[in-house]
């Protein structure tokens, strides 16, 4: 059998036969249960079972995370389950691209996500790349389960053909073997440098990667966060977006750099605890133009190399999280250690770092903790040459 002339239900159907066998076992690979697979499937030969079995163990982890409900049925190996972006990222990327009426030519198809994407945003046409035969397959009957035509082209993205009229997107695979690496970055297949000049030809651009991805040049990159985490990194061609742009996909916000040339107030350690907040900013922040950010909102840093922000007032809590400064001095274990006695603080005592040069689990084994039921948090980092702690309670 070739798995790859099935049909949707044809497909559905074994891909469930093959998880209704292993969920006797817990989706745990014993030899019987290959054996039992061996029989179930007797038309199957031993590379067909392995990527079936692959499919169905992937597919139900997908069913057990919230973000893709909203798209099953959807089948997935654990590549792409490992480098898939969640719906609304890709819904968000293909706005931004405003695909409508147009034609995108994708360089790496993936699970498929952004390519049903920009069908369900109106392309006129998806033209998809994947260099993975059993990939490309798999796209094809997700869209059709949703109602769309996607057929990928086997071949690799980097012979794409884009014209000044397409949009162009790309969600490059990113490499395992470190021992190819060159250019700008050695983790992404096809090389980001080719995929950046197919970009640059297009009538609109985007591609994705890490996000603690750092590529020089003149590109324009925009955050994208969810939650408390930065998810995605996309390099933008002729869209609106500004260097540096951030988005919080869930809380649909998006900060806008004025300025990269704006930095914030700096001040001394000895000026710490004149504020009322210390600021977290989120992760997704941090990557991109924070020294903006804080300039535009008033937080003041006493650190130009440390993400911490100061404030008098809170600010707007999906950006920051607050701590409510208690006391600030330069380090000493010793004197940590009497600060925590007259707090009374227990071993609950949050220690967070940033620029400090022992780790939170090495300094709370040389403190002592009360048994009452307080409890606070200790913050150590850095003030130019200074290593300083502050203690706070989260707010």
């Amino acid at each position: 059998m070739n798995i790859l002339t099935l049909d949707a239900s044809q497909f559905s159907a074994l891909v469930q036969t093959v998880s209704s066998i292993l969920e006797k076992t817990g989706f745990t690979i014993t030899p019987s249960l290959i054996e039992t697979l061996r029989h179930s499937c007797s038309e199957l030969d031993r590379e067909e079972l392995s990527v079936l079995i692959d499919i169905a163990i992937h597919t139900r982890k997908a069913q057990y995370q919230d973000q893709y409900k909203e798209v099953l049925p959807w089948y997935f190996t654990e590549q792409t389950l490992m480098q898939c972006s969640e719906p609304s990222f890709a819904t968000y990327a293909m706005s931004i691209l405003d695909v409508k009426g147009l034609r995108v030519v994708e360089s790496c198809t993936g699970a498929g996500m952004h390519a049903l994407s920009a069908l369900k945003e109106g392309a006129a046409e998806v033209m998809s790349h994947e260099t993975n035969p059993v990939i490309g397959y798999i796209a094809t009957i997700n869209a059709g389960l949703h109602g769309y035509v996607l057929e990928p082209t086997i071949m690799d993205g980097a012979l794409a053909n884009v014209s000044s009229e397409d949009i162009f997107w790309a969600d490059p695979s990113r490499r395992k073997d470190m021992q190819h690496r060159k250019g700008l970055t050695g983790y992404y297949s096809p090389e980001l440098e080719v995929l950046i000049s197919k970009a640059r030809m297009s009538k609109r651009g985007g591609i994705k990667i890490a996000p603690g991805e750092r590529i020089e040049g003149d590109l324009t990159r925009e955050f994208l966060g969810i939650g408390r985490e930065c998810r995605e990194q996309i390099l933008w061609f002729h869209t609106s977006i500004i260097d540096g742009q951030v988005t919080l996909i869930d809380k649909q916000k998006t900060f806008i750099p004025q300025g990269a040339e704006l930095i914030p107030d700096l001040v001394g350690h000895e000026s710490i605890a004149q504020y009322q907040y210390i600021l977290e900013p989120h992760p997704a922040l941090i990557r991109g133009s924070l020294s903006a950010n804080y300039a535009e909102f008033g937080i003041a840093v006493f650190d130009r190399n440390i993400a911490y922000g100061l404030s008098h007032e809170q600010k707007d809590i999906d950006w920051y999280v607050h701590f409510n400064i208690l006391h600030c001095e330069r380090f000493s274990r010793k004197r940590l250690q009497e600060l925590l006695l007259e707090l009374d603080w227990n071993a609950k005592t949050e220690i967070k770092k940033r620029g400090f040069p022992m780790e939170p689990d090495e300094v709370r084994k040389q403190l002592k903790f009360s048994e009452s039921d307080l409890a606070g948090v200790i913050i150590l980092t850095r003030c130019n040459d200074d290593h300083v702690m502050i203690l706070c309670k989260r707010i």
